[in-house]
């Protein structure tokens, strides 16, 4: 039965949060993803995510209708499909094989993860989607969020001299580097 992944991105910090998504899909199905799975991105930004599309057997990118808002896209979608619809959030990712959401994880509690995504893009657009894969292996949001929460709980002098020394928690530490 055909599996339709969708998103919709309507910011430019949508987009790359889609990308990044689509780019640990790849990563887990190791560039190779299922006949059975089509991929169907909302955006008013194609040209960011179009690289993506020679991947996916089934792929399309469709702007986004005037005057509608997500949740009545994705209930046009699932209308019009039919099928089975996993719809994710831009700030959400598969961390396995997609086969319910306990196979997805969200960075919803760090913000700052856009501003990585950002500069990720903007160094690394024209590199091949394989290299990009390459790229964000390392890059593990849910490790990051750990370690800013655990910063958040020291006490206020203990995060203060940190910060003083250098040590402290800062989304720049985070940049991906080659």
């Amino acid at each position: 039965m055909q599996k339709s992944i969708l998103y919709v991105a309507t910011t430019v910090d949508e987009v790359y949060e889609c990308a990044y998504s689509i780019l640990k899909y790849l990563e887990v199905y190791n560039l190779k993803p299922p006949a059975d799975h089509s991929l169907v991105v909302y955006t008013n930004h194609p040209d960011l995510i179009e690289a993506y599309g020679t991947f996916f057997n089934r792929f399309q990118l469709r702007p986004i209708p005037a005057g509608s808002d997500k949740q009545s896209i994705i209930s046009q979608f699932t209308s019009e499909v039919g099928g089975k619809v996993l719809y994710f959030d831009s700030n959400e990712y598969p961390v396995n094989y997609i086969n319910t959401y306990e196979s997805v994880q969200s960075y919803k509690g760090l913000n700052e993860f856009k501003v990585l995504l950002k500069d990720f893009f903007r160094r690394y657009q024209e590199e091949s989607v394989p290299n990009q894969v390459k790229l964000m292996r390392n890059v593990d949001p849910k490790r990051i969020e750990k370690e800013k929460e655990r910063f958040q709980t020291l006490p206020f002098a203990s995060k203060w001299f940190q910060k003083i020394i250098g040590k402290g928690w800062n989304i720049s530490n985070y940049l991906v580097r080659v």
